[in-house]
């Protein structure tokens, strides 16, 4: 087998537990990612074995991607029903399609890419807003205020990297956010709630080798208006553009909310600064792209989230 480790070597525990999952001997276990398994045979498709958290979320996502093939929607992949999933070690192991994927990967800083991750997002919105699964409900305000509370307590050892100053000018944009996001969030209850995928990173858009983009990864799938998707994604793309405050409403998708104040607020809310300097403070394998957005991008970001506040200013004074 190629690139083994111990998790699957001939006679583990994984391993017989695998071979009885599967009903025949793999060729090829290949781990890809944390608890993501390429396994090929000698004969059959190869598949995705991959380790869920729980088995609620397994048959949560089982259903979602079952019932998104049902409704005409096959730009994703399809969890594997007549398998039930085997435990090990905290993690709950279900089959999933294994889409081919293309050399030219999806990202963020290809305008072409950028607009049509965000059609692909809307069409499974307007597929997701007609499906009954019980769904978490998300927190957007409960998710940022844990965010920047633990960015708090993890100041200490930012400053070891990062000005002080800079630190507290990043927590002062986040207080301020989140102040003015809560007191007009309650307009986005308008929006009918579909079902979100919750994670719009890039690594979750893959183009397959045959140039199909699909949607992938629902971990964080929850129940809330399908704003929350867009926001994650205006985020996501605002360090590629050159000038996001303007350019982010050229995108059909996003155009209609450049009049409502808490997507404005949501957009200056530094949610990557706080999520990866959290996220560091367990692991510096990332120290210098995250230093770099914090400390040289810092201008160019200061000078976005002042002219979204001059158009809150603008909106508030009408």
């Amino acid at each position: 087998m190629k690139a083994m480790t111990t998790n699957y070597q001939q006679g583990s525990v994984f391993y017989t537990r695998l071979l009885s999952y599967l009903n025949r001997r793999p060729k090829n276990i290949h781990h890809l990612q944390s608890s993501v398994y390429l396994i090929t045979f000698e004969k059959d498709p190869p598949l995705i074995l991959k380790g869920f958290d729980s088995f609620e979320k397994w048959d949560r996502q089982r259903e979602l991607t079952s019932l998104l093939k049902q409704k005409g929607f096959t730009q994703t992949y399809y969890i594997h029903q007549n398998l039930m999933p085997f435990q090990y070690e905290g993690k709950w192991y279900g089959s999933i399609d294994y889409l081919p994927p293309s050399k030219k990967k999806f990202r963020y800083s290809n305008q072409k890419d950028r607009l049509e991750g965000i059609q692909l997002l809307e069409s499974f919105h307007d597929v997701s807003e007609h499906l009954y699964i019980k769904a978490p409900v998300f927190d957007q305000s409960k998710k940022w205020k844990e965010r920047l509370s633990l960015f708090k307590k993890n100041f200490s050892y930012i400053r070891q990297y990062v000005s002080g100053e800079i630190i507290k000018e990043w927590i002062g944009w986040g207080e301020w956010a989140l102040d003015g996001f809560e007191k007009n969030q309650s307009l986005w209850n308008k929006e009918k709630k579909v079902i979100i995928h919750g994670d719009c990173a890039h690594h979750n858009f893959l183009r397959k080798a045959d140039g199909t983009l699909t949607l992938i990864d629902f971990d964080l799938m929850a129940s809330a208006p399908r704003c929350i998707d867009y926001l994650q994604y205006a985020n996501r793309i605002s360090n590629h553009l050159e000038d996001a405050a303007t350019m982010l409403w050229q995108i059909p998708q996003l155009k209609k909310y450049q009049s409502d104040p808490a997507f404005l607020y949501a957009l200056t809310y530094p949610t990557d600064i706080f999520r990866e300097w959290n996220r560091q403070n367990k692991s510096s394998s990332q120290l210098h792209s995250v230093w770099k957005m914090t400390v040289e991008d810092f201008s160019e970001r200061m000078e976005m989230n002042e002219k979204l506040k001059e158009k809150i200013s603008s909106l508030n004074r009408k």
